[in-house]
C-alpha cells in the first residue's frame, strides 16, 4: 500500500509548525507502557525506511527554497548587530526530528500548485500530495525579504547592510508599517550619532485596525529617541534610484563623502522637499499577488471565479475555522500563515498557530482513515479561535508599544511580553528546534 503523502509548501513560523506537530501526532512513539485509549491516544502510523512502506506509511515532505528557520521578527535588529542577527537562522539540519525517515525536506522553489501536485522549480520535477498545507508566505523586498537560502548567505546579507548603515552619516527609512516603524528604532538605538529619517506617506503611520491614538503614541516615542518622522508625504523619486536586487542603496563613495565610506542619495518627497541620505532602507511592505499566482485550484461551479470568490481575497486565501481552503473541493487543502486571509493582523504567532490547526486537522482524518480500516468516515475537524488583532512594536531596546484589539496598554503592563532576543528562544523552544516534541496523542480519535 502507497504511503499517505502530506506535502507542506513552504516553511518558517506556519509552515515548520505544521511539520512539527505532523510529526507529533503522527510519526513520533508514545512512552513505554501508555495505554492506547481511544480517548487519548493515537494509532502511531507505520514509519517509511529504505524505500519501503508498511500498510499505515506516511510520507512528510517540507518544501522550502531555505535550507533553515529565519525569525524574521528580529531581523531589523540583526542589520544593526550581525551578531545577534547570525543566530536568528537554524539550520534544519541541526533539528533532531527533522532528520526522521518519515521527513523529507526539498530545498526548492515552488512555481505551480494544482489539485494534485506541486510543481517545483527544478526541470519537470513534481511532489504530488494526498494533503497539503499552504504557507508560502508574503513575498517583501530585500534586505527585509532576504533572498538567502543558507545561513552563510545571510550572514554575509547581514554584515553587507550592517556596512551600509555603520558607513552612513544620514539613513533614509522608506515606510512607517511594523518593519519600517523598528528599523528606524534599531538603527537610532544602536547609532545614536546618526540622523535617522522615517518617510511614510500617510498622515500617521501603521496602517492596519489601530487607534490614532495608537499611532501617534509610536510617533511620539520615535521622536523621542531622536528619530525623524516625516509624515504625509510620498517619496517620488530617488536618485540615484534603487538597486535592482533590493532596497539598499549600495554605497559607491562621492568626492564630498568618500572618507566616511557613504554615498549621497537624494530622495524628493510630494511636496517638493528633498532628503540627501547615504543608505536609503525601503520598507514598503508586503505583497501576496506572486504567491498567489502560483495557485491553480478552480472553483467549484457554482462558486464566483474572480478574485473576490471564495478562495482568493484581497489579503489572501481564504479559509475556514478548520484551516482548509474555503471549497468543498479542496477539503484536502491546508493554508495558513500570511498567506491566508483569516487574521486582520498578520503575525509569527497567528502563523504557528495556523499551522498546528492544520497538521492536527490532517492527522484527525488521516487516523480515522486508517482506524476504520479504509472505510468511508466522517472525521470532526478542529476549529480555531479567532483572536483578535493586537501588534507589539519593539522601538529600539528600551521603549516599545502595544495594542491588543481596542485597547491601548501601559507600558508597564507590556514589559513582561518584551525579550531581549526579540522573542527568538520562545520561538524555537515553541517550534521544538533544539529538542524532539513528545507524541501527541490528544486527537479523540478512537482506535477501534
Amino acid at each position: 500500500m502507497p504511503p499517505i503523502r502530506i506535502v507542506v509548501a513552504g516553511g518558517n513560523y506556519a509552515g515548520l509548525n505544521a511539520v512539527r506537530h505532523l510529526y507529533a501526532t503522527l510519526v513520533a512513539s508514545p512512552p513505554p507502557g501508555l495505554a492506547q485509549t481511544s480517548e487519548t491516544t493515537n494509532t502511531v502510523v507505520d514509519q517509511v525506511e529504505d524505500g519501503n512502506s508498511g500498510d499505515n506509511a506516511i510520507e512528510i515532505t517540507l518544501i522550502d527554497k531555505r535550507n533553515g528557520f529565519l525569525h524574521y521578527i528580529g531581523i531589523t535588529r540583526g542589520f544593526t548587530e550581525p551578531e545577534f542577527g547570525a543566530d536568528l537562522w537554524v539550520p534544519y539540519a541541526t533539528v533532531p526530528w527533522l532528520q526522521h525517515p518519515s521527513i523529507k525536506i526539498r530545498h526548492a522553489t515552488v512555481t505551480k500548485i494544482t489539485p494534485n501536485e506541486v510543481h517545483l522549480e527544478e526541470a519537470g520535477a513534481v511532489v504530488p500530495f494526498d494533503y497539503l498545507v499552504i504557507a508560502l508566505g508574503e513575498t517583501r523586498a530585500a534586505p527585509i525579504g532576504t533572498d538567502a537560502l543558507t545561513k552563510d548567505q545571510f550572514v554575509a546579507t547581514l554584515g553587507a547592510v550592517h556596512r551600509q548603515i555603520r558607513q552612513a552619516r544620514t539613513v533614509a527609512v522608506v515606510g512607517a508599517g511594523a518593519v519600517g516603524i523598528e528599523m528606524a528604532a534599531d538603527i537610532k538605538c544602536d547609532f545614536k550619532d546618526k540622523r535617522v529619517i522615517l518617510a511614510h506617506s500617510r498622515a500617521l503611520p501603521l496602517p492596519g485596525p489601530f487607534k490614532d491614538e495608537f499611532r501617534q503614541q509610536v510617533v511620539g516615542i520615535l521622536e523621542s529617541i531622536g528619530v525623524d518622522v516625516m509624515l504625509g508625504q510620498r517619496v517620488i523619486e530617488q536618485v540615484p534610484g534603487p538597486s535592482a536586487d533590493g532596497n539598499v542603496i549600495t554605497p559607491t563613495p562621492t568626492t564630498s563623502n568618500k572618507e566616511e565610506g557613504g554615498s549621497e542619495y537624494t530622495l524628493t518627497l510630494a511636496d517638493g522637499r528633498k532628503i540627501a541620505a547615504d543608505c536609503v532602507i525601503r520598507c514598503l511592505g508586503a505583497e501576496l499577488d506572486s504567491n498567489l499566482g502560483l495557485l491553480e485550484l478552480p472553483v467549484d461551479d457554482d462558486d464566483d471565479d474572480d478574485d473576490s470568490g471564495p478562495i482568493f481575497g484581497p489579503s489572501g486565501i481564504r479559509v475556514r475555522d478548520t484551516m482548509q481552503v474555503d471549497s468543498d473541493r479542496y477539503s484536502n487543502i491546508y493554508a495558513c500563515g500570511d498567506i491566508c486571509s483569516r487574521d486582520k493582523v498578520k503575525l509569527a504567532g497567528v502563523a504557528m498557530y495556523g499551522g498546528y490547526i492544520a497538521a492536527r486537522n490532517i492527522a484527525r482524518s488521516v487516523l480515522a482513515q486508517r482506524n476504520r480500516k479504509n472505510e468511508s468516515v466522517e472525521v470532526v475537524l478542529e476549529k480555531g479561535t479567532l483572536y483578535p488583532p493586537k501588534i507589539l512594536l519593539l522601538l529600539g531596546k528600551d521603549e516599545f508599544a502595544m495594542q491588543l484589539d481596542q485597547e491601548i496598554w501601559e507600558k508597564e503592563s507590556v514589559r513582561p511580553f518584551v525579550y531581549d532576543d526579540m522573542g527568538l528562544k520562545v520561538s524555537v523552544e515553541g517550534l521544538s528546534l533544539t529538542q524532539t516534541p513528545e507524541h501527541d496523542g490528544n486527537l479523540g480519535i478512537s482506535a477501534d
